[in-house]
C-alpha cells in the first residue's frame, strides 16, 4: 500500500519510522474512526517485511513480501480483527469452533483469535525477517481475550511486533496502552481532507455535506465501514422527522420507523442532531449538519438549555445500549417522543 494515498498520514508515518532502529514489542496506533489508523498500521508492517525497500525506506509495493502482504498472505505476518471488520475488510476471520448461529457480526476480538497465534509466534521466520501481528480494533478486545493478547505482548519472539490500532484509545485496556508505545493519529485540516475528498470517484454527493457528517474523518466521509451510518432513505425520514421539532406527532413517530433501521445508527445521528442543536443554542455553527443552520436554529429557540442537555443525556444512554435493543421499535419510538417534549411538544 502506498502511503501517498493518504497523504495526512505522512507525519505519522515519519515518527513510526523512526521507532524502526530501536523498535517496541508493542505500538498502539490511535485515531478517531476514519482517519486510517489500521491504513497505517498495515503500511508500517509491510514497511517491515518489505525485501527491497525504496531508498526512502518505504515499501516498494513490487517485491515478494509487499505482494503477499497485499494479498493478506504473508506467512510473517497475521491480521487479527473482530469478525465485523473482517468482513467488511474482506481480511480473513476463523470463527470459534462453538460460534452459534446468529446472524449478527461480532464486533470483538475474542479470546480464540491469540489463542490461535501459539503456534505463529513459536515458529521461525518463514522469509528471515521480522514478524508482525496487526490487532484491529484494539479498543475491542474482550477483556477474557486480554490476558492471552498481554502474555504475548510482553515476551514476544525475537524480530516479533505486535501493531495495534485503536479508534477509541480511553475504551483500551490500562494493561494493554501501559505495555505500547502510543501514536497518535490526528484528524486531517478540513483543507487538506476536502482535497482528498475531490480526488475519490467513489464518493457521492457534496463532499463537504459528507465530510462534516463524517466528524472530519475523510476514509468514513467516502466509506464508513463502522456500520453505523444510515442510508440514505433512513437518513431523509429521519431527518425529515427531527425538523419538525415540537411539532412531530406520534403518528408520524410509529410511521417512520423502519426495521432496516439499525438502533445503533439511529442513535450515532440523533447524538450528532442533539450535539449541532446545543451548539446552535450557544451561538455556535453547526458541527455535522452544516446546510441545516435555519432549521436547527429554528428547532432551539422553542427549547430551554436545560431541556436540550436533558435530551441529550436520554440520547447517550440510547447509545450505551443501542447495540443489543430488546425492542428496537419501543426504542425508536421512546427516544422521539422524549425528543418532542425537550422542544415544548405536546405528546
Amino acid at each position: 500500500m502506498a502511503l501517498t494515498q493518504y497523504p495526512w498520514l505522512e507525519e505519522a508515518a515519519a515518527r513510526l519510522d523512526a521507532m524502526r532502529e530501536r523498535l517496541p514489542n508493542a505500538i498502539l496506533i490511535h485515531g478517531m474512526p476514519g482517519v486510517g489508523t489500521f491504513e497505517l498500521a498495515r503500511w508500517f508492517a509491510e514497511r517491515l517485511l518489505c525485501e527491497s525497500p525504496k531508498a526512502d525506506g518505504s515499501p516498494c509495493g513490487k517485491c515478494p513480501g509487499c505482494r503477499m502482504m497485499h494479498a493478506n498472505g504473508h506467512p510473517d505476518c497475521r491480521i487479527v480483527v473482530s469478525e465485523f471488520l473482517a468482513n467488511a475488510l474482506d481480511l480473513p476471520y476463523t470463527p470459534p469452533e462453538t460460534s452459534s448461529s446468529s446472524k449478527k457480526l461480532s464486533r470483538e476480538i475474542r479470546i480464540h483469535q491469540f489463542r490461535a497465534l501459539t503456534d505463529f509466534l513459536t515458529m521461525a521466520p518463514s522469509r528471515g525477517g521480522r514478524r508482525c501481528v496487526l490487532v484491529y480494533p484494539a479498543d475491542m478486545v474482550r477483556a477474557e481475550a486480554a490476558a492471552s493478547l498481554l502474555k504475548s505482548m510482553e515476551e514476544p519472539p525475537e524480530g516479533c511486533v505486535f501493531i495495534l490500532a485503536a479508534d477509541d484509545i480511553d475504551a483500551v485496556l490500562p494493561t494493554i496502552r501501559s505495555r505500547s508505545r502510543l501514536l497518535r493519529v490526528g484528524v486531517p485540516s478540513k483543507e487538506d481532507a476536502l482535497a482528498w475528498l475531490s480526488t475519490q470517484k467513489r464518493l457521492k454527493g457534496d463532499p463537504e455535506v459528507a465530510l462534516a457528517m463524517a466528524g472530519g474523518a475523510p476514509l468514513n466521509a467516502v466509506k464508513d465501514i463502522t456500520g453505523l451510518t444510515l442510508d440514505a432513505k433512513a437518513s431523509a425520514t429521519l431527518r425529515d422527522l427531527l425538523a419538525r421539532g415540537r411539532s412531530l406527532t406520534p403518528d408520524s413517530i410509529v410511521r417512520g420507523y423502519s426495521a432496516s433501521m439499525g438502533i445503533p445508527a439511529v442513535a450515532l445521528y440523533l447524538s450528532r442532531w442533539c450535539y449541532d442543536l446545543l451548539r446552535v443554542k450557544s451561538g455556535a455553527e453547526p458541527h455535522f449538519f452544516i446546510r441545516e443552520k435555519d432549521v436547527l436554529e429554528k428547532i432551539a429557540a422553542d427549547a430551554t438549555m436545560k431541556n436540550l442537555l436533558s435530551l441529550n443525556a436520554a440520547v447517550a444512554e440510547m447509545r450505551r445500549s443501542a447495540e443489543h435493543p430488546l425492542a428496537p421499535r419501543q426504542v425508536w419510538e421512546g427516544v422521539l417522543l422524549v425528543y418532542v417534549r425537550a422542544l415544548g411538544g405536546q405528546v
